[in-house]
């Protein structure tokens, strides 16, 4: 299969979860976040804005902003190809809708100094054991984790999207660990 037949067959997996069982298991995979010590221990970290029936990032934006931790948040720039990280104050105020309607940060927001993140959260529709990764297609991610190769990576998945094989290339950057409603697994 192709990359974009897989991408098709995991989004089609994705869309198929019910509301009542995506709001368990985004649940169980929030939790499993909130208790790893990688997470705990983050002070400064990167984090996804959910989109479509993405794993809800909500309550994790939200919560680590209360916890006192510093939340950044992508923004894409499609002229140049490449994502910044921006810092957000508060979930609700700080956000509109960006480029391909995913929420992204305000003009108000300011970036974020990428030296000092310490975890970075990633999105992807389909994932290995080993950690690699299919993303969306447009590399933003690949190339924010390639030029900052020492943050670890986790990704927020569920089980039933950890495929046997991906069709990968040198630039895909795989992940470290992986979060399901299960546990967290380190790909290394």
């Amino acid at each position: 299969m192709t990359k974009k037949e897989i991408r098709a067959m995991a989004e089609g997996i994705r869309n198929s979860i019910g509301p009542e069982e995506k709001k368990m298991l985004d649940e169980m995979i929030i939790n499993n976040l909130f208790s790893w010590p990688l997470y705990k221990n983050a002070v400064y970290f990167f984090c996804f804005v959910s989109f479509r029936s993405e794993i809800n990032t909500s309550k994790i934006l939200k919560t680590a902003i209360t916890e006192g931790k510093t939340v950044t948040v992508p923004k894409v720039d499609s002229r140049s190809g490449l994502m910044k990280t921006y810092i957000v104050k508060n979930f609700d105020k700080d956000l509109r809708p960006g480029e391909y309607g995913i929420m992204e940060p305000s003009d108000i927001c300011i970036e974020a100094d990428h030296s000092k993140i310490d975890l970075i959260i990633a999105p992807g529709l389909g994932f290995t054991k080993s950690g690699s990764r299919l993303g969306y297609g447009g590399g933003y991610y690949d190339k924010f984790m390639g030029k900052h190769s020492d943050i670890p990576v986790c990704a927020l998945t569920y089980d039933r999207l950890i495929l046997d094989f991906l069709p990968v290339k040198d630039h895909d950057i795989p992940v470290d660990y992986l979060i399901t409603e299960k546990c967290v697994k380190n790909t290394g």
